[in-house]
């Protein structure tokens, strides 16, 4: 007998349909996926990178994970974040704009998958943040946050960039919430260095209740 029950993922989703944050549901098929992901994806205890696809239909690390939440309470971790961005100290952020075709790794369903929340904080001029959020158990939350710079040559006219400084945005509005900041917090992307070097200060971050 098929077991229809819904997952954790699907029932997350559905509830934060009817919240402000928006999700996406697709998941990247399993012949989408490069053998590069798996490798760099192996043994990781959060997703390491978001990717995007390129022109060849290959999947890459566009940009780092950079915050990883851990939550010691009944309540799920997801659930708390999704408060903070959605409350009163949260009302500059939005989900209700167009988003990109973000994807992380998502080891329960062996996929490539979209944010459970993506969130922008909308500013006058450039660099508004935006901040994507995938559920990875009860416990954890990973997080990539970067400013978007406008860049016409880029495919939504704009690239993100600035990590360190998002990070430490992200981490000012869930301290405020009750989080506590975890520093020296190292975290292993598993790129090359020209990567890396490429995406300069990422800000890695841990925030936990405990």
């Amino acid at each position: 007998m098929v077991d229809r029950r819904p997952t954790r993922r699907q029932v997350v989703g559905a509830l934060g349909s009817a919240a402000i944050f928006g999700s996406g549901t697709a998941v990247a098929s399993g012949d989408d996926r490069t053998d590069a992901v798996l490798d760099l994806e192996r043994d990781a205890t959060y997703p390491r990178c978001l990717y995007k696809r390129s022109d060849d239909g290959e999947w890459y690390p566009a940009l780092p994970i950079n915050v990883h939440v851990r939550a010691a309470e009944s309540e799920s971790a997801l659930e708390r974040v999704v408060r903070s961005f959605s409350g009163l100290d949260g009302l500059e952020w939005t989900s209700f704009l167009p988003d990109a075709t973000a994807r992380a790794w998502d080891d329960d369903q062996r996929d490539l998958v979209p944010p459970d929340r993506s969130v922008r904080r909308l500013r006058f001029g450039d660099e508004w943040n935006h901040v994507h959020c995938w559920d990875v158990d009860d416990e954890r939350v990973a997080i990539h946050a970067h400013l978007d710079v406008l860049d016409l040559s880029a495919s939504h006219f704009h690239r993100g960039d600035y990590y360190g400084e998002a990070a430490r945005e992200v981490a000012d509005l869930l301290t405020a919430d009750g989080w506590q900041e975890r520093r020296p917090h190292h975290i292993e992307y598993g790129v090359d260095d020209e990567r890396l070097e490429r995406w300069g200060e990422t800000g890695d971050l841990l925030l936990v209740d405990d």
